[in-house]
């Protein structure tokens, strides 16, 4: 609208000119040498306009004519730039479908089209890895170290494939140097926790552990339970180091952190017990209990008590039986207890507890001890035949490769997940949680 109103506007000015000049009528006489020109002033005025309409289109077209070659080399980059992306996001397609050798075609020629830019020597490692060519997704690895843009991603693909060599040293020198160089990469210091945890080298791991919970890279919940991990193993390495002070010390921060940690509790019990502390010894045994009853909480229980009689002991054992009445590991433990004071009556009483929130085999088991304690034999029979058919007992097992080893470890021996051992019923694990861990450590 603007643009038509000036050109009304224009054009009125244009008419209005022509107007006054046609109301104003004269000549126009130039003498230039032996010539004479004599002219009107409307046709001096028209010549004039169309002098300087032809310059002005003369200039335009030495201008195109100057600037005619960069454009045309700013177009053929162009077009090489275009090509060279559309190469590159065929590559992408091909290594997501799994086509290495087109992947790798197409990196080819991204990489001669676009100068090795980021994303193509990004693609080329990565169609080396899918193909099965180390050595040169190492190199591109290396290659990708000299250029700033590209330093962090070449620190990881270096250390995947450390990673997948079993070289777990050299992992961890790569992951260090991602985690220097970007400190908030959520992978940096998951990778380099994890490869810490798996060397033992615990006060390492909780340097990296807590920076990453300074930075927020990893929720307070999560960080929480991962330091009273970390705090469990750096108690036992102050006790076999004989320093029983700081042992404790740590095991106290432990269970402050994570009151469900039954392997905290345990042993922050146990030291105390060693120390005459029993009282404070059975206090953290039932704070635990109360939220995640376990057999060896029922166990540093009883070592929590001053020398007493196999009947003192069941007695005690009632107090987490009314802690937790639901609890099937508090019956089971009663039942253990009543039945090493021969008391079968209340042993009997306890396992029919248990029973009726779910009869295992070792419930099963007790049954055929407790039958023959009472000279039962055909009812010890029957029980054994029960406990062939009975539900598996909850053990400890890994939720990543499905691992159930003896006791709890804070890295699995299996796999090298961390804090991936929990107590469960054991069961098939799904090979995508199983994939989830850095790498495996045993097939």
């Amino acid at each position: 609208m603007r643009r038509l109103l000036f050109y009304i506007v224009g054009l009125a000015i244009l008419i209005a000119a022509a107007v006054w000049l046609a109301d104003r009528p004269g000549s126009v006489s130039i003498r230039w040498g032996d010539y004479l020109i004599t002219t009107s002033v409307a046709i001096l005025v028209f010549v004039a306009v169309v002098l300087a309409a032809v310059v002005a289109v003369l200039y335009r077209f030495w201008i195109w004519l100057r600037k005619g070659p960069g454009r045309l080399r700013k177009s053929m980059v162009q077009h090489r730039r275009e090509k060279g992306y559309e190469s590159l996001t065929r590559g992408l397609v091909a290594l997501a479908a799994g086509d290495s050798s087109e992947a790798r075609r197409h990196a080819s020629r991204a990489d001669a089209m676009l100068d090795r830019p980021p994303l193509t020597l990004l693609l080329s490692a990565q169609a080396a890895q899918l193909d099965g060519d180390v050595k040169t997704a190492n190199e591109t690895f290396e290659a990708m170290l000299e250029r700033p843009e590209t330093e962090f991603l070449g620190l990881r693909g270096l250390m995947v494939e450390a990673l997948r060599r079993g070289d777990d040293a050299a992992a961890r020198g790569y992951a260090e140097r991602a985690h220097k160089l970007r400190p908030d990469a959520v992978w940096a210091a998951d990778a380099l926790f994890e490869l810490e945890t798996r060397g033992g080298d615990w006060r390492a791991a909780q340097r990296t552990l807590e920076s990453a919970i300074d930075r927020r890279t990893l929720g307070r919940p999560a960080g929480k339970r991962r330091r009273a991990v970390v705090l469990v193993e750096r108690a036992r390495e102050a006790l076999t180091d004989l320093r029983r002070a700081d042992a404790i010390k740590l095991a106290r921060e432990a269970h402050a952190e994570a009151p469900d940690l039954v392997p905290g509790a345990v042993l922050l019990a146990d030291l105390l017990s060693d120390e005459q502390k029993f009282r404070p010894a059975a206090k953290a045994i039932e704070e635990t209990w109360s939220l995640k009853p376990h057999p060896d909480l029922a166990a540093a229980y009883l070592r929590a008590g001053r020398d007493e009689s196999q009947i003192a002991a069941y007695q005690r054992l009632q107090k987490l039986v009314k802690a937790a009445p639901n609890a099937l590991e508090g019956h089971i433990a009663a039942a253990r207890a009543a039945l090493d004071a021969a008391l079968t009556g209340e042993a009997r009483r306890h396992l029919e507890d248990a029973s009726r929130i779910e009869a295992t085999h070792r419930i099963a088991r007790l049954y055929v001890e407790l039958e023959e304690k009472d000279n039962h034999a055909e009812a010890a029979q029957e029980w054994l035949r029960k406990a062939a058919d009975a539900p598996p007992d909850e053990a400890w097992q890994c939720g990543r490769c499905g691992h159930v080893p003896e006791a709890w470890a804070p890295v699995c021996p299996h796999c090298g997940a961390f804090d991936s051992i929990d107590w469960t019923r054991p069961h098939a694990v799904a090979p995508a949680a199983a994939s989830t861990s850095l790498t495996p450590l045993a097939s």
